[in-house]
């Protein structure tokens, strides 16, 4: 586990200090320095960062500025000269509060609780995805149970996913669905298609049935579909 970070403090010696103590860390990945929040949030706009180690008071733009701004949020460190700024960090729910002139010891320390925050959200996250998907449909997070999904049918540049209650509509590719579907219930069967095997009803000559509906299989697919299945001759 490498965490993409981004150095953000308009102070020299800050930025070195930070440097220094990061090259310590075989968890950490420097990708950019930035001595503004407006330059960081340039590169934060087209490049998804792990970790910020984040000043507040910058000419400009401040630290509380730019997170607000932020098209999504990664974990963050504030580094700062001024207490009076631990309020905000409880707010915002940062990782940790290191306050100038900043130690390795003190550095060392809010790197071990970044890693064990990474690492608790990346179990949650696995149980999860045992059990069910979220997408975004229009401007929530919707969640999807996995047993709950029929089969999901690739329509142009979006894929139609049909569960028991009725449509979702997600942008992408099958073929990119496919790669991150790990659950061992779903089986591409078709360039157009994902079925839940559960699911299935019948399957005759070179299509199956889900609920009414008739769903292609390719030449391609088949032998793989009929080694998932329990046939008994």
């Amino acid at each position: 586990m490498k965490l993409k970070t981004l150095i953000v403090d308009d102070e020299v010696m800050a930025r070195k200090a930070l440097l220094k103590f990061s090259e310590n860390h075989n968890n950490l990945s420097i990708v950019d320095q930035s001595e503004s929040a407006e330059q960081a949030l340039e590169r934060l706009n087209t490049e998804e960062i792990d970790l910020l180690l984040l000043d507040i008071e910058m000419p400009g733009m401040s630290g509380l500025e730019l997170l607000d701004k932020l098209p999504y949020f990664p974990h963050v460190v504030f580094t700062t000269s001024k207490t009076e700024y631990a309020y905000d960090a409880y707010e915002y729910d940062v990782v940790d509060f290191l306050k100038k002139p900043i130690t390795k010891p003190r550095f060392d320390k809010a790197i071990e609780k970044v890693l064990e925050r990474v690492e608790r959200e990346e179990s949650i996250a696995s149980q999860s995805s045992k059990r069910e998907m979220y997408i975004r449909e229009d401007g929530k997070y919707i969640r999807i149970p996995y047993d709950s999904i029929l089969y999901f049918e690739n329509v142009g540049d979006y894929i139609s996913i049909k569960t028991d209650h009725g449509n979702h509509i997600m942008h992408g590719a099958l073929k990119s669905l496919d790669s991150k579907l790990t659950h061992p219930s779903f089986l591409k069967v078709h360039r157009s298609f994902i079925v839940n095997m559960e699911k299935i009803k019948d399957i005759e000559d070179n299509t199956l049935v889900i609920e009414k509906k008739v769903i292609p299989i390719s030449r391609a697919h088949k032998p793989i579909l009929l080694k998932s299945i329990n046939f008994i001759s």
